[in-house]
């Protein structure tokens, strides 16, 4: 798996985690964030070291992802309104 498909099944968990559709393994849905963010690396293979754990490093670490994922989301939006802007003038 390269790194952007990593990268995409983290932001799907992490996303599935925020609107509350999250289900661990036994079927229960998934509140804690550091569960949720372990979930996500161990489905796209990575591992975090021990030492990188901290509360506050999973916490900045999940916001970065989601602050990425919705970047991206607003970059395709603006490209689908250049490309509906300039089939309108042609």
């Amino acid at each position: 798996m390269n790194k952007k498909q990593r990268q995409s099944k983290i932001r799907k968990v992490l996303r599935e985690f925020k609107t509350g559709t999250l289900k661990s393994s036994s079927g229960e849905k998934v509140t804690n964030e550091r569960q949720a963010l372990a979930i996500a690396l161990s489905s796209a293979g990575v591992a975090m070291k021990k030492k990188d754990a901290s509360e506050e490093y999973m916490r900045a670490f999940i916001r970065q992802v989601l602050e990425e994922e919705e970047s991206m989301e607003e970059e395709k939006e603006m490209e689908e309104e250049e490309v509906e802007d300039s089939s309108g003038k042609s």
